[in-house]
Parts: C-alpha cells; structure tokens; sequence
C-alpha cells in the first residue's frame, strides 16, 4: 500500500513544528530581519530629533502583559534610541495595567547601557521623568494641547513628586515644548485618540507608533494621510529597528527577543509547506482514485 500524506498522523506534524521551533531556540539561531520601510522611518526621526534647550518626548505605553511579546521590545527599543541620543523624555499611560511598565523598562535600558558605557549615567529627574498611569481618556488627553505650563497641568510624577522640583522639568514649559510623541499599545481606540486630540491650531508634535501585528492595517490609514511619521509593524518592525541601532551602536549586545522571533518565522515557513504537501496529496490522490476525492 502506498504511503498517503492524507492518511499521516497529525501528531507527527505537531512533531515536525514543535521541533522546527525547539531547534532555532535550542541554538539561539537569528536570521537576519526583514528591512521596513516604515521602522526606518521611525528611526530617522529619532536619530534627526533636536529637542533644543527645553523640548521634551512623551512616550505613551499603553500596552500590558497580553501584548508584551510584541509591545514589550518595541517599547525598550524605542527607550533605548531616546537614552543612547540623551534625549529628554516623560512616560504615561492611559492604561491602568501599564503602570509598573512606566518605571521598569527605562530602569532597565539605563542599567544596560550603563554596564556598556562605564562612567557614564542615566539618571531619573534628569533623563526621564515617569507621569505615571492617567485616567480619564479623550478628556484627559484633550487638556494637554491646552495647557500652556505643563507642570501645573501634570503636577506630580507618578512618585509624588512635584514636577517643578523635577530637574527634567526645568525648561519644559507648555505644549509646544513636546516635540515628538512615541506611542506603543496593543489596544484599540488609545492610537485614534491621540492622533485626534494630541495638537492644537498652532503645534503638532512628531508622531511615532508601535502596534501589534493585528493594528498594522489601522495604522496604514495614518500613514497614508501623514498624520504618521514612522511606525514599527509588530515584532517585526522591532526586529527591523534593533538591526538599525546595531548598525549605528557596534558595541550594542544582542537582542533576546530575535531569537524567538527566528523560530515563529521558521515555524511559518515549516507549517506552509505542510500545506502545500497536503494540498498536493490530495491533488494527486484525486487523480489516482479517477477524479474522486477521497
């Protein structure tokens, strides 16, 4: 009897994905990422940003633990590049379940580069503040374009701490002090809003996202119109944007998350040629059997 890939038992192809998962993770084996156009973009306008004496970046995290895969390393990427350019920035969110995040990763990316830069310092109150966790939605939202004196507006970081005490804060004065706005969410809605209501008539910041992999067609629309000015398509933009900052920054250690990104690409490739196979089997069964599927 003729061996048919129709009568194959699916645990074996199980199998075969596991192992075409196990296999790249096992050996940390990275292929090299996918250029994209829109990463590259969102990497100009950080490596080209002048903040001047008083301009600042806002980073909006609004993402949480089910999106981390995704959000998580374009989130430290994007830190990462602001902290490397020693470019002032503040965190907030309009979700609740980002608030350990807003203080977590900056620290994170600051004890990295300052094991990779030794003498060198990255400093809270001084390179980056933490707003902390903002309810409130468009209203909130709505009333940053209006504030002429951000730290009236704000008035504390998410410690308490009054912001005209903040030595960031210094120099930062109203909205038109915000030079770029950086926001990564895996949520629906949060993007729309900013792009609706983070401006006034006589200033527009920057504007940068990160979404996950099911955004990316929402997404295109702000592009297409210019409302954006980069974005980072999933984990592949940020596998994308990670190549770029090790281009520029040699000495940059490797990036975790690549390796898990290497293994689901294998994974994919592995399970469309199980297709095709299957596709194939029952094409020529058919024609075996005289046109009949069986």
């Amino acid at each position: 009897m003729s061996w048919d890939l129709r009568n194959l038992d699916r645990r074996i192809m199980y199998a075969v994905l596991l192992l075409a998962l196990a296999i790249p993770i096992g050996y940390e084996f990275v292929l090299p990422p996918t250029r994209l156009q829109n990463a590259d973009k969102m990497y100009e306008v950080i490596k080209n940003l002048d903040l001047g004496e008083k301009g600042v970046v806002f980073v909006a995290f609004d993402w949480g633990p089910s999106t981390v895969a995704e959000n998580g390393p374009q989130t430290e990427l994007v830190i990462e590049h602001l902290m490397r350019r020693r470019l002032r920035f503040a965190t907030f969110s309009q979700y609740y379940l980002a608030a350990p995040l807003l203080d977590s990763v900056p620290r994170k990316i600051a004890e990295r580069l300052m094991a990779e830069y030794p003498g060198q310092t990255w400093e809270y109150g001084k390179d980056w503040v933490n707003l902390g966790y903002r309810p409130g939605d468009s209203i909130f939202i709505q009333g940053i374009p209006k504030s002429t004196n951000l730290a009236e507006y704000f008035k504390s970081d998410a410690n308490g701490i009054s912001l005209s005490q903040i030595p960031l804060w210094k120099h930062v004065g109203g909205f038109g002090d915000i030079k770029l706005l950086a926001q990564i969410t895996g949520l629906t809605n949060t993007f729309s809003t900013l792009v609706q209501f983070f401006k006034n008539e006589k200033h527009t910041p920057l504007l940068v996202h990160g979404c996950t992999s099911i955004g990316i067609p929402d997404a295109y629309i702000y592009l297409d119109s210019n409302q954006l000015n980069g974005l980072l398509e999933g984990i592949a933009g940020a596998a994308w944007y990670a190549e770029r900052l090790k281009q520029e920054y040699t000495e940059r250690k490797p990036d975790k998350f690549l390796v898990p990104f290497t293994a689901l690409g294998i994974a994919h490739l592995v399970l469309l040629a199980l297709i095709l196979l299957g596709n194939l089997s029952v094409f020529f069964g058919t024609k075996r059997s005289g046109g009949v599927a069986r």
